[in-house]
Formats: structure tokens, C-alpha cells, sequence
């Protein structure tokens, strides 16, 4: 999958820039694009069966998981360093709480939804678990057992 190889490679990327000094200022928003990449392409590989198509609802979500992580990361990366007398959000300093409720919690809420609303095509038909099981009948038995 093209996705999980760049995203690998765009990680890889921002470690490799880390250690150039002129490159170094790069490397966050290389890992924030390399994880977002490499996050989504993950979350398509796991939604993938038979053909390419999926259902809108599941695109639509994975679209906008793409857009909360940039958004959140993005965010926390931007923002202007913290000072004793900034403000907390829900108790955690600005750029914690970005990324504990907005990456970590927001997609626990909208995810599911987003299955559940493509269950239908996202699971086995009746038709394709009985060709599926008479498959796996035709398998040999091995013979290494004890």
C-alpha cells in the first residue's frame, strides 16, 4: 500500500532532519504529515475487502480523521510557547489539551459512528461467509500436528 511506504518514508524524513541543523525547523511538520499519512492509510488498509470501492460515510470519516489530526497537531505546533500564566483548557496546558481531546478523544467519538453507519458493506455478506468457510474446508489438514 502506497500510502503506508510514504508515510513510513516522510517519519523517516523528519528523524533524518532532526539531526541537519539547517533542516531541523522541518522535522515537526514532516512528522506531523508522516503520521497523518501513515494513520489513515493504516485505517484504510484495516476497512479494505474485495474491491477498492467504500462506502461514503467511510470516506467522508477517514477524510475528516485527516483533518483533525493535521488540525490538531498542526495546532498544538503553532501555537506560541506556554508562560506560567497561560490559561489551562478543561485542566491541561493549550497544546496537551489539543492533543489528548482533540486527537485523542474526538476520533473515539466520530469513528465509530462513522462504522457503524457502513456496517452493512463493511462486513461479510451471508454469501461470502459460505463461500469463504467452503474455502477453508478445501484447505489440507497439516500434518505437523501432534
Amino acid at each position: 500500500m502506497p500510502g503506508i511506504f510514504l508515510g513510513a518514508l516522510v517519519i523517516g524524513a523528519a528523524y533524518a532532519a532532526a539531526f541537519l541543523p539547517r533542516a531541523a525547523p522541518a522535522a515537526p511538520w514532516l512528522m506531523v504529515a508522516g503520521l497523518t499519512l501513515l494513520l489513515v492509510a493504516l485505517c484504510v488498509l484495516g476497512t479494505r475487502r474485495g474491491g477498492n470501492s467504500r462506502p461514503l460515510a467511510l470516506r467522508l470519516g477517514l477524510g475528516f480523521l485527516a483533518l483533525v489530526l493535521l488540525g490538531g497537531f498542526g495546532a498544538a505546533l503553532a501555537l506560541p510557547p506556554e508562560s506560567p500564566a497561560t490559561p489551562l483548557l478543561l485542566g491541561l496546558p493549550r497544546r496537551a489539551a489539543l492533543v489528548v481531546y482533540g486527537i485523542g478523544i474526538l476520533p473515539a467519538l466520530f469513528l465509530p459512528l462513522v462504522y457503524a453507519f457502513s456496517f452493512e458493506r463493511a462486513v461479510l455478506s451471508d454469501t461470502e461467509l459460505r463461500q469463504l468457510r467452503e474455502r477453508l474446508a478445501e484447505l489440507p489438514e497439516r500434518q505437523d500436528r501432534p
